[in-house]
C-alpha cells in the first residue's frame, strides 16, 4: 500500500490532471476502506475526465460502501443515463437500490441487466441472492445455475459457495418423509 501510495502520489506531482492515476489512487484507498479518500480521489478523476465511466463508477462504489447510498444511486443513475449499455454501472445501481430497502427496482434493473448481456455472472448472482431473500426459491436456484455457467475463474470463490448455497436450497424444496 505504502509503495504505491508514493508511486501515484509521484505520478500526480509531475501531472495533477492524470486521471487514472486519481482514480488507480482512489482504489488503492479504497482496498484500505479509507472511503473518504477514495471519493476525493475519484472525484477529481471525474472532474478531469467526465466520461471517465470507470471512475465514476469506482465513485459510487465508494459513495455505497461508505454508507451514501442515495449519492451512489445518483451517480449510477447519471452513468446509466449517458451509456444505457453500462452493465456494471446497472449492476452497481441494483446492489444501492436494493440496499436502499428497494428490492423490486434491483430485480428490475437486474432484468435490465440481463436483458442486454444475457450471461453476465454478477447479475445472475444479485438476482438470485433477490429471489432467496423474498423465498422464490426455484428462481434463486435457477439463477445461481446461471451465475455458475457464466463465471470465470475470478470467481471460483463464490462459485464453490454457490454451489454450496444451490444444494442448502434444493434440500429445503425436497419434501422430507
Amino acid at each position: 500500500f505504502e509503495n504505491a501510495l508514493v508511486q501515484y502520489r509521484a505520478v500526480l506531482e509531475k501531472n495533477e490532471l492524470n486521471a487514472e492515476a486519481h482514480n488507480n489512487l482512489g482504489l488503492l484507498y479504497q482496498d484500505k476502506a479509507l472511503y473518504d479518500e477514495a471519493i476525493r480521489e475519484f472525484r477529481r478523476a471525474t472532474f478531469i475526465d467526465p466520461q471517465y465511466y470507470n471512475a465514476r463508477n469506482n465513485l459510487g462504489v465508494a459513495l455505497l460502501k461508505s454508507g451514501k447510498v442515495d449519492a451512489a444511486i445518483n451517480e449510477f443513475k447519471s452513468i446509466v443515463a449517458q451509456d444505457g449499455r453500462n452493465i456494471q454501472a446497472m449492476t452497481n445501481l441494483a446492489l444501492a437500490q436494493k440496499a436502499a430497502g428497494r428490492s423490486e427496482d434491483a430485480r428490475e434493473t437486474l432484468q435490465q441487466v440481463l436483458a442486454n448481456s444475457t450471461g453476465y455472472a454478477p447479475a445472475h448472482y444479485n438476482l438470485a441472492l433477490i429471489h432467496e431473500e423474498a423465498g422464490e426459491l426455484v428462481r434463486a436456484i435457477e439463477h445461481y445455475e446461471k451465475f455458475l455457467a457464466a463465471s470465470g475463474a475470478e470467481n471460483a470463490t463464490t462459485a464453490a459457495e454457490v454451489r454450496r448455497r444451490v444444494e442448502t436450497l434444493r434440500a429445503k424444496l425436497t419434501p422430507k418423509d
